[in-house]
């Protein structure tokens, strides 16, 4: 345990941190719908990756909106929209799966009365997918910025989070896998800052890249080891 990080809330990264997904398709699979479209694979691709920022702040509804987009700039015919959303529903939300002892750990976490926020760069797809894991029971807060309009590194996402479990950002953990330069974010926002560094995440995918962190952690569950059995008290307003 780390007497130096006692923190009242955790504000927790979704992907690559609690959960990971395994693609359905491989991207040689996306040539028949690149036919239909008319355009090169990666040209598509680029396309609908120049959209992402849209989509994170939910500026963009669904994929087949987001399709329809990159088809009116592509020159492609609209009827091919769906393909191209199913193709990124299976691909990011198919098949999604928690680290091992996640779920245990949140509760874990929740029964030593520490206060937990989930705290998402994501698509309309997520949301879904958070519902279907089961975690808005396993968390106090949810603050996903395709909903709230706010990304990571942004300091407001941080402190809209702390503000929502009752909080400020400086009693709070910010626990990710790195991406998206999340941890500065955090760390400029007031949190204290744990760097999970295990497998399929930004982290352990880029390890030639240098994180700003106060405990590293190989696997996210090892942060029940860092933290004392018990919260500290959380004064009323």
């Amino acid at each position: 345990m780390n007497s130096d990080i006692n923190p009242k809330g955790i504000l927790f990264d979704l992907w690559g941190t609690l959960i990971y997904n395994v693609p359905r398709y491989k991207r040689e699979e996306y040539e028949p719908i690149a036919r239909r479209v008319g355009r090169p694979a990666e040209e598509i691709w680029k396309k609908w990756v120049s959209y992402a920022p849209d989509a994170l702040r939910g500026n963009l509804k669904s994929g087949e909106e987001r399709a329809l987009k990159v088809l009116a700039e592509l020159g492609g015919p609209t009827e091919v929209a769906p393909a191209m959303a199913h193709f990124e529903a299976e691909n990011l939300s198919g098949q999604v799966h928690f680290y091992d002892g996640v779920p245990e750990m949140l509760k874990a976490l929740r029964k030593r009365g520490y206060k937990i926020c989930l705290v998402s760069n994501c698509n309309y797809l997520t949301p879904a997918v958070v519902e279907r894991m089961g975690l808005p029971d396993l968390m106090d807060e949810l603050v996903l910025s395709c909903q709230v309009g706010l990304v990571k590194p942004e300091k407001a996402i941080y402190q809209l989070a702390a503000k929502r479990l009752g909080l400020t950002t400086e009693d709070c953990l910010f626990t990710g896998d790195g991406g998206d330069g999340e941890l500065d974010g955090a760390r400029e926002a007031g949190c204290r800052v744990a760097l999970v560094a295990q497998e399929r995440g930004h982290a352990f995918r880029f390890p030639q890249k240098v994180y700003p962190y106060d405990i590293w952690l190989d696997r996210v569950t090892d942060l029940l080891k860092f933290l004392p059995d018990k919260a500290p008290q959380i004064s009323a307003a």
